[in-house]
């Protein structure tokens, strides 16, 4: 598997603005639910900002690729059809506009309102339409979307919950209340957003590649870079029930070395997390049985 330095480039913007949504969607989703406190206005907005520019980045990208890196032929019709003609660029128009409203709003009102949130969740479900899943036609297109979107969900509710539990973890060196509360809701929160991933992960593998050629899927660069997110994953699963069941019930019981492998377990979980977004990035860019 190899790649030019465009295209490297292209997969790193991918990851960029998968986990700047996936973390602003995911703060939102889970302040003051699944984890204790909740990121600062100044946060949101920076977030915000920043994916509406990585929006327009990777509207021009697409732009170049579609146009063989012939800027020549660019001019104001060619821009208007890739932006308003293409799935990629209908996408990053709504992650733009939803993105800039929200940079607005946060600048000025407190963000655990409602409107915050359904902007940050409209962009992250924007990139159904891009990869794979953009690509899909008719119902079958349609469910692919649609177990997309609750796999985007489900992952920024896991990662937004991860970064606000490391935010405390570092802020406090014994339990609190809040903590030992959050990290409870999370236990059950959890296990519906692990359903959730695995349910949707499913539905997402059979529109792309079918079920009769799994063997060819395995000896596929898609297959080895699809094996490895998968190892990550569980590798997170692991991490996850290890705090639930383990270290949460010692917490509970005011014991120091529980927080300090509470830290290092969340801050290990966190890596694989980015391990998984640059993996889904890059599986964006491969075909199936390339």
């Amino acid at each position: 598997m190899a790649w030019a330095a465009g295209e490297g480039a292209a997969i790193a913007l991918r990851a960029l603005v998968y986990l700047d949504l996936l973390l602003l969607a995911g703060l939102l989703l889970c302040a003051r639910r699944t984890a204790p406190g909740e990121a600062s206005a100044p946060v949101i907005a920076g977030l915000a900002g920043a994916g509406a520019i990585l929006a327009i980045a990777q509207l021009a990208v697409t732009a170049l690729a579609m146009t063989g890196g012939d800027t020549a032929v660019l001019d104001g019709p060619m821009l208007g059809f890739i932006a308003f003609e293409t799935s990629a660029g209908l996408s990053a128009i709504a992650r733009f506009l939803c993105l800039a409203v929200l940079a607005a709003l946060a600048c000025r009102t407190a963000h655990s309102r409602m409107p915050h949130t359904a902007l940050a969740l409209a962009a992250l479900a924007a990139l159904a339409w891009t990869g794979h899943a953009g690509a899909s036609e008719g119902a079958a297109g349609t469910l692919h979307r649609t177990a997309d979107i609750l796999h985007l969900t489900a992952a920024s509710a896991w990662l937004g919950t991860l970064v606000l539990l490391f935010a405390a973890l570092a802020r406090s060196r014994t339990a609190t209340g809040d903590l030992i509360a959050a990290l409870r809701r999370f236990a059950v929160t959890g296990t519906v957003i692990v359903g959730t991933l695995i349910v949707t992960g499913a539905i997402n593998l059979w529109a792309i590649a079918g079920t009769d050629t799994l063997p060819a899927l395995a000896a596929s660069d898609y297959g080895r870079v699809l094996g490895l997110k998968l190892l990550l994953f569980g590798a997170m699963l692991g991490f996850a029930g290890f705090n639930r069941w383990r270290l949460t019930p010692r917490l509970e019981t005011a014991s120091r070395s529980a927080m300090g492998g509470l830290r290092a377990s969340v801050t290990f979980e966190t890596l694989l997390a980015m391990g998984v977004i640059l993996a889904v990035a890059l599986l964006g860019t491969l075909p199936p049985y390339g």
